[in-house]
């Protein structure tokens, strides 16, 4: 039971701060699509320098499925040699898998939820619903790539903040280390689905320990609907996910690069501020400024109740936002516990001031824990956003999360996982 429990808090305290705060499973499992082409809303035959092309319909303006081409093969929707994970759900849930299934003990209501149509769909049944679809695990990690994965989503409702809160999220098979994509219809819910498909892309670049063997530890993505006690929120409204691509870029893909605050909390905290969050029940943790080493502490001082964070200044717009740009914060973080088995979650944020779009890198001890931080070997880790069209900055966290069940302690009392260094960049929004 304790062991659920910590589930459901994980799943949620993200939630709880922004409360504070306002049978084919794949085309082809290989390496990386070689071409992809960019067509208008209408979607239809297409032009391009290489040859003539028929598109699946396209999601808005932006990346266009090849369905047919007489100059080059074409497989799950991508003109390629090989190609990486595509699913279309023309021919039903292709391996996806429905969560809650059996679940004796799960405290939220199961959504409704369907597999037919080209759509997996999604919704709510009361104020209490949580589940979600699941691919399986099954793209490899490839080396020094950040990977996109597109999820074309629609909904049934015209009014956008009436659209429950939906998480995009793509993990290692070991789950040491996750990516996730909140859009919550915030405000007017200027992020949300509509009746139009909008195509939202989640950027995970996995660490490169892991990337290292990728065919160990594959990548698996889902498809999350959450709607808890938002009383704005429809338990009319249903999601649909069209399909899904996931592409790879290297660094040198990524354009017009520019620094937008480069955080080294070399004389001060730079602003950054430690939160309380006991009135929501927790256990505050130890934060302390680092003057020696020139960078922030957050100190484990209750093993079985602790969540807390570092927060960038939420006041002041430093970093501002723009919804045609892609935003990178890379975090280097470091501890004194040697022995990684022990630490906490760490989880790393990047999400807009009106909260509508959040992104985050979590980092959890299991399996080997052998790419969690780990005294004497800073590790660096980048969490990627496109932030809301609503938006007007963004703003960086730095979490630590320790809920151990009493009889079975994990986390070591005393960890002090430390942000060294916070560099928050602005790009061009890439394309495959």
């Amino acid at each position: 039971m304790w062991k659920m429990r910590k589930t459901i808090v994980n799943l949620f305290l993200f939630f709880l701060a922004v409360l504070l705060w306002v049978g084919n499973e794949a085309a082809s499992e290989g390496a990386m699509v070689l071409e992809f082409y960019s067509v208008d809303a209408a979607g239809g035959a297409f032009s391009a320098a290489s040859g003539q092309f028929e598109v699946r319909a396209a999601v808005e303006s932006g990346a266009g499925v090849v369905m047919e081409s007489s100059d080059a093969t074409v497989d799950g929707g991508f003109l390629h040699d090989l190609s990486l994970t595509d699913y279309d759900f023309e021919d039903g849930a292709q391996g996806w898998s429905f969560v809650p299934t059996d679940i004796s003990d799960f405290p939220f209501s199961a959504p409704r939820h369907s597999e037919s149509g080209g759509v997996l769909a999604l919704a709510p049944v009361d104020s209490n619903t949580f589940g979600y679809f699941e691919s399986g695990f099954h793209t490899p990690l490839l080396a020094e790539r950040v990977y996109q994965v597109s999820f074309a989503i629609s909904s049934n409702m015209d009014t956008r903040r009436a659209i429950p809160r939906l998480r995009l999220r793509s993990a290692l098979s070991d789950f040491q280390e996750s990516a996730s994509f909140d859009i919550i219809s915030q405000g007017q819910g200027d992020a949300s689905p509509t009746r139009t498909p909008l195509i939202y892309p989640l950027y995970f670049y996995p660490s490169q320990i892991a990337a290292a063997d990728g065919a160990t530890r594959p990548l698996g993505v889902f498809f999350d609907l959450i709607h808890i006690h938002d009383t704005e929120d429809s338990v009319n409204a249903e999601v649909y996910l069209h399909y899904l691509t996931i592409d790879v870029f290297s660094q040198a893909d990524f354009s017009k690069v520019e620094v937008m605050r480069n955080y080294t909390f070399d004389q001060s905290a730079e602003g950054w501020t430690g939160k309380d969050m006991s009135g929501s029940g927790f256990t505050a943790p130890v934060y302390t400024y680092d003057g020696g080493r020139g960078r922030l502490a957050i100190t484990v001082n209750d093993t079985t109740n602790n969540f807390g964070f570092w927060e960038s200044p939420f006041a002041t717009p430093e970093i501002p936002a723009s919804s045609n740009k892609l935003y990178r914060a890379t975090f280097t973080v470091a501890t004194n516990n040697s022995q990684p088995l022990t630490m906490p979650k760490v989880r790393l944020r990047l999400y807009t001031e009106n909260f509508q779009t959040a992104t985050d890198i979590s980092l959890e001890p299991r399996g080997t824990a052998d790419i969690i931080p780990v005294a004497g070997n800073s590790r660096s880790y980048e969490v990627y956003l496109i932030p809301s069209p609503a938006a007007l900055s963004v703003k960086c966290a730095f979490d630590i999360i320790a809920l151990d069940d009493p009889a079975h302690p994990q986390t070591q009392n005393g960890t002090v996982v430390y942000l060294e260094h916070c560099i928050v960049e602005r790009m061009d929004i890439p394309h495959p």
